[in-house]
């Protein structure tokens, strides 16, 4: 299956310390698609399933359904002209 994903929504903190957002991923090949909510800090981008597992990790440091990239891995996924599955299976998530 082929996917592209977007940037569909971010939101950056007060003190510019971080930024949370939701990257939209659908497939070019039929109506499906996936959300996924990550922060953006410091060059690194670190991707949660849900909302919650996300505020689990930034307001009290826990939660192990995350992934890391850095800012480099993301451009390669986000400038390709399509993605070969669903983003989150990529990277692992």
């Amino acid at each position: 299956m082929k996917t592209k994903i977007k940037t569909i929504h971010e939101e950056e903190y007060s003190d510019k310390s971080r930024i949370l957002g939701i990257l939209y991923c659908y497939s070019l090949e039929n109506n499906e698609h996936e959300s996924l909510v990550y922060v953006f800090r410091k060059d690194n981008y670190i991707f949660f399933h849900t909302i919650i597992d996300m505020m689990d990790y930034v307001l009290y440091g826990e939660n192990k359904n995350r992934v890391y990239l850095t800012e480099n891995e993301f451009d390669k996924f986000y400038d390709s002209e399509y993605i070969d599955d669903w983003f989150s299976k990529k990277i692992g998530l």
